[in-house]
């Protein structure tokens, strides 16, 4: 097991919305923890400066797993927005014929 941090420069650039970090690549760090009262921690800061901000690897995975299942429980709303939105629709033109039509020839 190694004790030393593991650092990556990303490959991509941060965009317009960063302010003063635009255009700088990110560096990404590993730093361990002991195992019992430090927790293993991700330190990212822009390149050729000194503000990073760090956290925790296991609030990470937490992020991960929620944005996973919000993305999911989002998609499935569209999908019931959609067939509801798709009822709606045949039922409108259902009434629009009966009005037209008359009520025994639709």
């Amino acid at each position: 097991m190694t004790t030393s941090p593991v650092k990556r420069v990303t490959r991509g650039a941060l965009d317009r919305s960063f302010g003063p970090d635009r255009g700088r690549r990110v560096i990404v760090s590993f730093i361990p923890g002991d195992g019992d009262k430090v927790a293993d921690v991700l330190e990212l800061r822009p390149l050729r400066t000194r503000r990073a901000e760090r956290i925790a690897v296991i609030d990470v995975y937490r992020y991960a797993l929620r944005s996973r299942v919000n993305l999911e429980v989002l998609s499935r709303a569209r999908e019931k927005k959609a067939a509801r939105a798709a009822k709606l629709a045949a039922a409108r033109v259902e009434r629009a014929e009966r009005r037209l039509f008359g009520k025994g020839e639709a």
